[in-house]
């Protein structure tokens, strides 16, 4: 039995033909500087060859209906197993994904309430037991023959529409009669109801006479009821008794239906807790959770103007259409508030612009007509009209326009110009009908559970009980449910909760959510291949994944994780450091071994950091305060507990705590939302607070994210940061490309008909798509790759062509470049970055979030103005940073806070809080246990808080000393 996975001759991006071997049913972890080569050899070796063998044991049907892996350039990889790879990447993108979808969980959770819910009343609330037809059918003929049964079903107001809306859609279902308030009206005649009134409406499905047989006949009817209109619920009423018999009501609805509104269930199915299924989504959202809404202030184009001239948007008012039934209505609205249509919206009385606004609240008013309009205008004079103001109108209108297939883009223009997402005004974010929330287990419906954090969830399930008869179904889905609960908890998620949207979760988060469903299915034998585990955690958590990881290789898995955290790192039993250098430097076998092998040699930067021979030392000292300070005041968004902060500007800012703790809430949700909504874009709507005061002493603010610096082949380093275009500018001011009439658009490779080679459209590669085989990219026949066609190619500076210079990496380029001094200021920054190892034409699509977020850093280091004050926000900066580039990273922020700039990071890793000038420390724990600023000051006064979770940790990094490492060694 092989003991190892032997790797021999690894060549894939800067691998020089690498010979590795990697011990099998072991922790390995794989380190180096950023761009060493590192993830190369652990996915797109290893983990590409595993799966492409994998993969090729498939049959052509099956490998002709998903992706095909690239063969790795190797020689041959001995000993795998089947390969899993949890990568480091963001949650899934779409709405309707959670937490709970991720991990299946709310599978079983919508199976424990459709076989274990209690449902009740939608009017009262009193238990109503779930039939089947079968037994309501049985129930209905322990009534004495002849007796007559109406049998209905309630329904409901739709949210946004008015009651004609609501009848033409009983009517295209077959039906035609409705109860209004208990009395009963035929749906053919006009029906003058006020829309503001909430009346009791059932639909009458059928009148049916109890007799032998009645089950053939009932069994429609009763199907019919609870699949078009009832939403599970039906009505049997006893409209009359047959001659000499005495009907105990009373008895007759105990134990089958609401004893006041006679109410029954049907049977419950999973789907009916299922927002991703059309019948059980929230009509108006349909099932996200969030929907569309007009915003007053984006209404009114013009406060200063009156609605003749123009104050708001010609769609919802034009002044030259006097004579329509619209400039009518307005005029007849103005008259009954005593305003004019020439008075300007400033001046009008508050009650006149609420009404026109927010509508006349169901109060009705007088059709006016003025002498000078047509007399055919003269039918509407008198007629008594209420408003629904422009805000529900537009509302309205939106909603009908999202149901019609047709769009037009002036529509679409309009509507994305008044309106702002908000949570859905008709589900309040929950995502399904109402009528799902009339089931319940143990007194809650299935939103509030999916919206507890795991422990407290954990909890409630471990102490839920059942009605007997639905005990041992209860029971054992809860038990399903318990053990993921569990795996998940124990892996540092308890701050989450199963309602948690799974784009507002981080790449860490995800990896591990997907870790804890491997560690569920108890496979043996595995190979596991992870990406930074650790990435997100803070410091007190990060033991649990080692130990979840720990667990994972003692059921007799093979682990292997890119990491570069060191407490992980001491915790592998074998360790291969990747390097030495980034890029053309980097992709050889430097070191391996354990934690101490690694200490004791030389050749190993990251064994100089975990010995303390080399470490990121602390600033010499700490910023002082200006005195100016942005003030964060009531803030309550997610978790955040009315919080009350203030952020001094000048220095570099770092807001810490435990995951889940309010951290990214408080700095990107409310911070940078409420101040982007000042600086550039209105629209935009914060989370929950009171007010930012502050924001007059900075001139911008600019979030650093770790998302793509372009979705395109053809985005790359050069041309984000800018300094492509003064190359292309070089070569097209040659000679050369003056005598071949050549301009700086021929030395793009987007721009059509110029200088790329048009066969591959200035890829550089032509992809073909085989069937079931993986898709074959080769190089272009006619430009050799080179993405330029002939012509351009003959343009040289230097010795070298538009496309060498694109092949040339960062730190190549400096030297070439060294007569440019705006394009060596530009690449000096990205090679202070730690990017050296980037090729200036590298395509966007891969470079790691991590590589993203300093191009972007880079920008705008290389654009740093005197006398601006900017805010610069970074999330996690340190992501896939080596400690040696944590110390590149910490010298370049440092530039910009001497520039006058503010910096606030969001930061777990102790290194980069450390040289902090100010924390803010937020928790204690994270979800509903955190929320509130645990404490506020320097490293050091943080250090001193007892209560501060990363106060305790950072006393050992601000004391570092030789113990740590013996401490370590001893292990």
């Amino acid at each position: 039995m092989r003991t190892y996975i032997e790797v021999r001759g690894a060549r894939q991006n800067n691998l020089k033909n690498v010979d590795v071997n990697i011990p099998r049913d072991k922790l390995t972890v794989i380190t180096g500087v950023s761009g060493s080569g590192k993830s190369s050899l652990a996915f797109d070796v290893i983990y590409g060859e595993g799966q492409r063998r994998f993969l090729e044991s498939l049959s052509t049907f099956a490998k002709s209906r998903m992706n095909q892996l690239k063969k790795p350039d190797v020689d041959f990889v001995f000993g795998l197993s089947p390969v899993i790879a949890i990568e480091q990447k963001k949650g899934v993108l779409n709405p309707r994904s959670t937490v709970g979808t991720m991990t299946d969980i709310y599978d079983f959770m919508r199976l424990l309430y459709a076989s274990a819910g209690e449902a009740g009343c939608p009017y009262c609330a009193h238990p109503v037991p779930a039939r089947t037809a079968a037994q309501m059918i049985d129930h209905l003929q322990t009534l004495p023959e002849g007796t007559e049964v109406e049998v209905s079903a309630p329904v409901f107001k739709l949210y946004g529409e008015d009651m004609e809306t609501l009848f033409d859609e009983i009517r295209t279902k077959g039906f035609r009669t409705v109860k209004i308030d208990g009395l009963p009206h035929n749906l053919g005649d006009k029906l003058e109801l006020d829309e503001e009134t909430d009346y009791q409406l059932e639909v009458v499905i059928d009148k049916i006479v109890v007799k032998p047989g009645l089950f053939k006949e009932l069994s429609k009817t009763i199907e019919n009821s609870l699949s078009l209109i009832g939403e599970g619920f039906i009505r049997f009423e006893i409209v009359k008794a047959p001659k000499g018999a005495r009907i105990d009501r009373k008895r007759y609805y105990a134990d089958f239906a609401c004893p006041e509104h006679h109410l029954t269930m049907g049977e419950l199915q999973p789907f009916y807790f299922s927002f991703n299924d059309a019948d059980s989504a929230c009509r108006t959202c349909g099932g996200i959770g969030t929907f569309m809404r007009a915003e007053p202030k984006f209404l009114i184009k013009n406060m200063e103007k009156s609605l003749n001239k123009g104050a708001v948007d010609t769609k919802l008012f034009n002044p030259s259409g006097t004579s329509s039934w619209r400039w009518l209505f307005f005029y007849s609205l103005a008259a009954h508030y005593g305003f004019s249509l020439d008075t300007p919206l400033q001046e009008l009385p508050r009650h006149a612009l609420d009404a026109l606004l927010f509508g006349t609240k169901g109060q009705r008013f007088v059709m006016t007509v003025p002498e000078d309009n047509p007399k055919a205008n003269s039918r509407h004079a008198g007629q008594m009209v209420s408003y629904s103001g422009l805000v529900n109108q537009v509302n309205r209108w939106y909603k009908l326009y999202t149901k019609r297939n047709a769009k037009s883009a002036s529509d679409d223009e309009f509507y994305k110009r008044v309106m702002i997402e908000h949570t859905c005004p008709d589900c309040d974010g929950k995502k399904l009908k109402p009528q799902r929330f009339c089931v319940k287990v143990g007194e809650n419906d299935i939103y509030e559970l999916c919206n507890m954090p795991l422990t407290e969830l954990k909890r409630f399930l471990d102490n839920v009980r059942f009605a007997p008869d639905k005990e041992r179904v209860g029971s054992q889905i809860v038990q399903e449910i318990g053990t993921r609960l569990s795996l998940l908890i124990d892996i540092g998620l308890d701050y989450l909760n199963l309602g948690r949207r799974s784009d507002t979760i981080s790449g860490g988060e995800a990896q591990r959510i997907r870790l804890s469903t491997q560690i569920s299915s108890g496979l043996m034998g595995m190979l596991y291949v992870l990406d930074e585990p650790s990435i997100g955690l803070h410091a007190r958590d990060t033991v649990r994944i080692i130990d979840t990881l720990k667990r994972l290789r003692d059921i007799g898995n093979t682990i292997i994780v890119v990491e570069h955290d060191l407490d992980t790192i001491r915790s592998a039993d074998h360790i291969i450091e990747v390097g030495p250098g980034p890029g053309v430097r980097g992709g050889s076998i430097i070191a391996q071994g354990t934690a101490c092998e690694l200490g004791a040699d030389d050749a190993s930067l990251t064994g100089a950091f975990l010995s303390g021979a080399r470490k990121i030392e602390l600033p010499l000292r700490r910023r002082q305060s200006s005195g100016l300070s942005l003030s964060i005041k009531g803030a309550r968004a997610n978790n955040l507990q009315n919080v009350q902060v203030d952020i001094p500007l000048g220095m570099m800012v770092c807001i810490t705590g435990v995951s889940g703790s309010g951290k990214s809430t408080l700095i990107n949700e409310v911070l940078f939302k409420q101040l982007y909504a000042l600086f550039h874009d209105a629209r935009i709507v914060p989370g929950e607070h009171d007010s930012v005061d502050g924001f007059e002493h900075i001139s911008a603010i600019i979030n650093i994210d770790q998302s793509p610096i372009g979705r395109s082949s053809r985005s790359n380093p050069a041309t984000y940061v800018g300094f492509f275009d003064r190359i292309r500018e070089l070569f097209a001011d040659t000679e050369t490309a003056a005598a071949k009439g050549l301009a700086k658009n021929d030395f793009s490779f987007n721009h059509k008909n110029g200088g790329r080679c048009e066969h591959c459209q200035g890829e550089g590669i032509v992809t073909t798509q085989l069937q079931f085989m993986p898709d074959i990219e080769t190089v272009c026949p006619v430009c050799k790759g080179a993405r330029f066609n002939s012509e351009v190619m003959e343009v040289c500076i230097k010795g070298k062509n538009i496309a060498d210079v694109l092949e040339m990496s960062i730190e190549e380029a400096v030297n070439y470049f060294d007569d440019q001094p705006y394009i060596v200021h530009k690449l000096n920054v990205l090679h202070q970055l730690g990017l050296g190892y980037l090729k200036l034409g590298q395509s966007s699509t891969t470079l790691s979030g991590g590589e993203a977020q300093r191009i972007k850093l880079a920008t705008e280091l290389g654009k740093i103005k005197r006398g601006a004050h900017n805010l610069y926000i970074l999330d996690e900066p340190t992501t896939g940073l080596h400690l040696q580039d944590i110390q590149k990273l910490i010298s370049c922020i440092d530039q910009l806070v001497e520039a006058g700039h503010t910096v606030i990071v969001i930061e777990h890793h102790l290194d980069m809080i450390k040289v902090a000038d100010y924390i803010i420390d937020m928790g204690p724990e994270g979800g509903k246990g955190g929320g509130t600023v645990v404490a506020c000051g320097t490293p050091e006064e943080v250090a001193r808080v007892p209560g501060s979770h990363t106060g305790r940790f950072l006393q050992e990094v601000l004391s570092f000393n030789e113990t740590i490492w013996a401490q370590a060694g001893s292990k």
